[in-house]
């Protein structure tokens, strides 16, 4: 899983493409300003519903918000299914366990629990799984059909 991502320089310069300032991003999401500031700076990772909003907002891909894909949208974007529900259906037809993810990542049975509890899954843990399936982000969620 790479460590480093700068979603921020993506966002910038979508929003300097799209001429969108923050104040109209942050309000449009649903979100404050700061956030907006502190995401555009990494100083703050993102959860998956935020995420989604803002590739949707600017039209992108996850991959290409996060920097595993220098292509800016190549698929026209579906609404998310519910995260776990799908991630099980995706795990069955990959022929994965959790407990092999668990045991080869980072992402722990916890992690398993919370998003069947509906917790918003977290930028980093996305990444170190798709990363792990071998898949991109939007396959990952759904917005992308797999």
């Amino acid at each position: 899983m790479q460590e480093e991502i700068n979603i921020g320089e993506r966002i910038n310069e979508l929003m300097i493409e799209k001429d969108i300032d923050t104040k109209t991003l942050a309000i449009d999401i649903g979100v404050t300003a700061s956030t907006v500031s502190r995401w555009r700076t990494n100083d703050k990772h993102m959860r998956l519903s935020q995420i989604v909003k803002i590739a949707n907002y600017l039209d992108c891909s996850l991959d290409f918000l996060t920097g595993r894909s220098d292509e800016v949208l190549d698929f026209q974007p579906q609404e998310c299914p519910p995260f776990y529900p799908y991630l099980r259906t995706l795990l069955k037809s990959k022929g994965v366990s959790r407990n092999q993810i668990n045991t080869n990542t980072r992402i722990k049975s916890s992690h398993f629990v919370d998003w069947k509890n509906g917790a918003d899954p977290h930028i980093l843990s996305l990444i170190e799984l798709a990363d792990y399936l071998d898949i991109t982000l939007d396959i990952l969620v759904g917005r992308e059909k797999f």
